[in-house]
């Protein structure tokens, strides 16, 4: 590796965003909400100083990226579940759960994309676009449709007869479609462009991949971690990969979609306990 002091920096930097300032339950409430407060408004603070200092503006387009990924994470925390109370959310059923995972996904998605837009960046830059749209067409279809056998014989193994699946399939649906675009968006979206300016394409995304791969290490929703951290981390850098091939986001969102069906039985088995 050409940069292993800068890929270090930009990985600590993305752990810090969202791992500690995101997902990482580990710290108290009154810890997670001032963390939380003051990231945006640090990364703020960087991407004014970037657009001002010369020795600072290749570093722009990255504080721009985790302000609006920081600012994100803010949004959800404060209103995802005052949201979930006024509607009448709960996610201990089917419907509850990818109802959440929806508001909290639109409370996310939402302040990334006005924050790139006042930033000046554009949805095409955020590979909000086309592409290669054979490409990517192909191959989320096809990885779905396998990650779609794979799940039905999961189901079966794990007990859930065809009417519940049918009876869920619209929440499942709705889960893996929210989590998939929301977390493209969220790392890929938002980082390769701005990583690939300071690492390159092959640095960026296996820095990308590691972070997002170390932030699932609370998850527990699998019995074996270690297999599951293996997978992700291949699929993290397929996913950017494939990103970066087809200069558009939804094939690996697709994908993504399909690879959140294997999740969502382990899930869902809880409720038919």
């Amino acid at each position: 590796m050409k940069k292993p002091g800068l890929f270090f920096l930009l990985f600590l930097l993305g752990m810090f965003v969202y791992f500690v300032g995101g997902y990482w339950a580990g710290l108290a409430t009154i810890g997670r909400s001032i963390t939380k407060t003051m990231l945006p408004f640090i990364f703020l603070l960087l991407t004014l100083a970037a657009k001002r200092f010369e020795r600072l503006r290749a570093w722009q387009g990255v504080f721009l990226a985790l302000l609006a990924a920081s600012f994100g994470f803010l949004v959800s925390w404060w209103l995802a579940k005052p949201l979930l109370a006024v509607l009448g959310i709960s996610p201990k059923t089917a419907s509850g759960l990818a109802l959440a995972k929806l508001v909290d996904s639109v409370l996310i998605v939402l302040p990334v994309l006005i924050v790139m837009k006042l930033g000046g960046v554009k949805p095409a830059e955020l590979f909000l676009r086309k592409g290669k749209l054979f490409i990517w067409l192909l191959i989320g279809l096809i990885s779905f449709f396998i990650f779609f056998l794979l799940f039905l014989l999961q189901s079966r193994q794990q007990g859930l007869s065809a009417s519940q699946l049918l009876n869920w399939a619209p929440w499942i649906l709705v889960f893996i479609s929210a989590n998939a675009f929301m977390e493209e968006l969220h790392f890929r979206g938002l980082l390769l462009r701005p990583y690939e300016n300071l690492l390159g394409k092959v640095g960026a995304n296996f820095c990308i991949a590691l972070f997002f791969t170390l932030v699932h290490v609370p998850i527990t929703y699998t019995a074996n971690i270690g297999q599951f951290l293996v997978i992700l981390f291949i699929l993290a850098l397929a996913w950017g990969y494939i990103i970066q091939k087809t200069e558009s986001l939804w094939g690996t969102v697709l994908v993504h979609a399909g690879a959140d069906l294997l999740v969502i039985v382990s899930i869902l088995q809880s409720f038919n306990r």
